[in-house]
């Protein structure tokens, strides 16, 4: 008798527990109750998720520059640039000329002083003290000044 009644409590206590659960997830996550709301994801989160991962990748490349390795895009329409000798660069977008010898790397061969530079090449500068004049956007790698 004794063990029909602890067998009989423990099954209402089970069952109370399982309908505690069954009515603790059913009023959870609502549309009138969220777990989240939607304004601490897009005003809180985001922009702090966006922050870390920004300092994480700024952090990875170690402030790459064109001295220590990395491309550095400039804007030809302000005025004319002076590479030197070995430095990369790409054309961008079109008008941009050189006026000394620059290698194409890409289609292998030599783009003569005076010539345009084709959109989407990288070239090697071989000349001491080229300039590099025109119009358009370019991407460098290596020494060069404003002339």
């Amino acid at each position: 008798m004794k063990k029909k009644l602890i067998i009989a409590l423990v099954l209402v206590f089970a069952l109370g527990l399982a309908g505690a659960g069954v009515w603790a997830a059913s009023s959870a996550g609502t549309e009138s109750d969220p777990l989240v709301a939607m304004s601490y994801l897009t005003d809180e989160l985001e922009p702090r998720l966006q922050r870390e991962i920004d300092e994480a990748i700024e952090e990875a490349l170690g402030g790459a520059s064109a001295a220590s390795g990395g491309f550095v895009g400039e804007e030809l329409s302000a005025g004319a640039l002076r590479l030197s000798v070995g430095t990369e660069l790409m054309c961008l977008s079109g008008g941009a000329y050189a006026d000394g010898e620059l290698v194409d790397l890409t289609a292998g061969g030599v783009l003569s002083a005076g010539e345009a530079l084709s959109v989407n090449h990288l070239y090697l500068c071989a000349g001491r003290d080229t300039l590099l004049s025109g119009q358009g956007e370019i991407l460098l790698r290596g020494e060069y000044s404003a002339a």
